[in-house]
């Protein structure tokens, strides 16, 4: 049937348009700190391990779906730090995949008495395939819309890999942080028959806390704040902004984003309101967030679900640091979500 048949070109359309130009970005960016910036790495505690599942696009048949695995571990004794991400897409019904693996390293100190800074680098290497069972061709089609189980079309789209670079940089106090990450410094080329390369990927982070109560008991922190932030998105010609709002009551989090303000009068580009829920506990953390389709593509077939899973080993002595006078090792004040 024709309906049918256009389906399948639109999905198969969309596959291909997310493969040359979406990068996954994040819901909860402050629950994926390293995928966020490498210089994230070993802030606020001395081990961390997160997991993360994000769908996008659900009332498509055959949604975008994000799978990560992160870890970070500070070196004792230093102001150095490790990571190590694991990152999962898969495009859609077209079957379209990416699987990447990144390792990076982070440096921090203090630059004055209420100032520090962190730094970090990644490396990663990302393989591109495609899964056919899950493609129909035009042959497979009929005039009484069956579809053929196989297709003369030849399977020559080996997978594809290729490696890039990321830098990024974090200058925090006790109520304020500002980062800046670049990625695809070295322009890798990517794609199948037709290679294309990676524009730079520029994001600059920021935001302030307001305590509105703020007191430690038994070692532990209590508060009630308020953080606006503010995410800058470059890539390309693509620009975007988020702003957020987040609210913490511990051990309760929420916030709400206003993702896709165009930075160009005139873009047309989906935008989107996020909604986020996040519970923090001695070690652990877990994190749900919706967003709801405002305008564009993600009005049409649904927002996204993401949810995040995280244990963390915390030092008390390093997660006052900074209220303190710790000049190694000081908190930096971004949200958990």
């Amino acid at each position: 049937m024709i309906i049918k048949k256009v389906c399948y070109c639109v999905i198969l359309c969309l596959c291909c348009l997310t493969a040359l130009a979406q990068e996954t970005h994040f819901t909860q960016q402050y629950a994926n700190k390293l995928y966020l910036n490498p210089a994230f790495a070993g802030l606020n505690h001395s081990w961390s391990a997160t997991l993360t599942h994000r769908n996008q696009w659900p009332a498509l048949n055959g949604s975008f779906v994000t799978n990560q695995f992160a870890a970070d571990y500070r070196l004792e004794n230093s102001k150095s730090a490790i990571n190590l991400v694991v990152h999962q897409d898969r495009a859609g019904v077209g079957g379209l995949q990416k699987l990447q693996a990144t390792a990076g390293y982070a440096y921090h100190t203090a630059l004055t008495d209420k100032w520090a800074m962190s730094v970090g680098l990644q490396a990663s290497v990302a393989s591109l395939s495609i899964n056919y069972d899950n493609l129909v061709f035009g042959d497979q089609l009929s005039d009484n819309g069956q579809i053929a189980l196989t297709s003369a079309e030849a399977a020559r789209f080996e997978p594809r890999s290729y490696a890039s670079f990321a830098v990024g940089g974090l200058f925090y106090a006790d109520q304020f942080w500002l980062g800046l990450k670049v990625a695809n410094l070295n322009r890798p080329a990517y794609g199948f028959e037709e290679k294309t390369r990676l524009p730079l990927d520029f994001l600059v982070n920021a935001g302030y806390k307001f305590y509105a109560r703020s007191y430690e008991e038994r070692g532990q922190l209590f508060e009630l704040s308020f953080t606006p932030s503010a995410t800058y998105i470059q890539q390309n010609n693509f620009r975007r902004v988020d702003l957020g709002l987040h609210t913490i009551y511990t051990p309760l989090t929420l916030g709400i984003i206003y993702k896709g303000i165009p930075v160009v009068t005139g873009t047309n580009q989906d935008q989107a309101l996020s909604v986020i829920a996040g519970l923090q506990l001695e070690g652990f953390k877990v994190g749900f967030s919706h967003d709801i389709g405002l305008s564009g593509l993600s009005k049409q077939v649904g927002g996204a679900n993401e949810i995040t899973l995280a244990f963390e080993h915390l030092e008390i002595n390093n997660l006052f640091g900074s209220r303190r006078g710790r000049k190694i090792n000081r908190s930096i004040p971004c949200p958990a979500f």
